[in-house]
């Protein structure tokens, strides 16, 4: 496997290799001088990069990503000068890369953060109290801005440690919440449960892809600001109508060309 920094970054690299169990050499041609790290079984064990050993060699060439890199199978480590976890060496080297850039990346305010797929256990992670903090309102429905609201952070701040996060694969994202639909009450004449309504099954389909998941309640905002919750179902050629029974209807207190404001809600 061969490439070049730049193309490839280094969490990639390291991320692939500790997946898939790898155990060999991670060769890089730096400007620098020519920098090592050994893999066993995907787990890096010994890194030198100029005069620098272990875990600082790999900080340093985490800090600057230049060079052309190859992977040599197989090969055994000559030493063991790195006893940290793949895993927070990764995140520690991205903490440090922060902390030495005056513009960090920032997230748009709408953008939901949710745990990434194969995330290592929280008690593995060598996470900072702030970073804990975080992780713990973290539930895939909260945006970037909410969460700074929430914990009563800068909304800058939450913006760095979530990018942060995400570049150690603790976090992914989601481009931002799904949209709330404008709808207008329809009457439907075949038997549906009292406390649901029928929606458009393309509506509930984007809705789905925005959560992750199809949601089994909607959350309708009436004219007078009153907000009601229904179960939901989905229903062929819909349009822009939320369809209700007689009954559900009636013990809602609506009639019918309503137009409603209408979210997916997820328990």
């Amino acid at each position: 496997m061969t490439g070049t920094l730049g193309l490839f970054s280094l969490v990639d690299l390291f991320q692939l290799l500790a997946s898939s169990s790898r155990t060999g050499r991670l060769g890089v041609d730096h400007p620098e001088g020519k920098a090592k790290v050994y893999f066993d079984k995907g787990r890096v064990v010994h890194a030198e990069f100029g005069s620098a050993k272990g875990d600082e060699a790999v900080y340093k060439l985490f800090a600057d990503e230049r060079g052309n890199f190859e992977f040599q199978v197989g090969l055994p480590s000559p030493d063991t000068t790195v006893e940290t976890a793949t895993e927070n060496l990764m995140l520690e080297a991205i903490r440090r890369i922060d902390e030495n850039s005056k513009n960090s990346a920032l997230l748009p305010d709408d953008v939901v953060p949710l745990y990434a797929d194969n995330v290592p256990s929280a008690s593995t992670l060598s996470l900072q109290p702030q970073e804990v903090a975080l992780l713990q309102l973290v539930n895939g429905r909260l945006t970037v801005a909410e969460l700074a609201e929430q914990s009563g952070t800068n909304l800058d701040e939450v913006k760095r440690l979530v990018d942060r996060l995400v570049r150690a694969s603790v976090l992914k994202l989601r481009d931002k919440k799904p949209r709330t639909a404008r709808l207008v009450t329809r009457l439907i004449r075949q038997p549906m449960l009292p406390g649901t309504v029928g929606v458009d099954k393309n509506i509930l389909a984007n809705w789905e892809r925005a959560l992750g998941e199809m949601p089994e309640k909607i959350a309708c905002r009436k004219p007078d600001g009153q907000v009601l919750l229904f179960a939901v179902t989905p229903l062929e050629q819909v349009g822009p109508y939320i369809l209700f029974s007689m009954e559900t209807l009636a013990l809602a207190d609506l009639s019918v060309n309503v137009a409603l404001l209408v979210k997916p809600v997820l328990e």
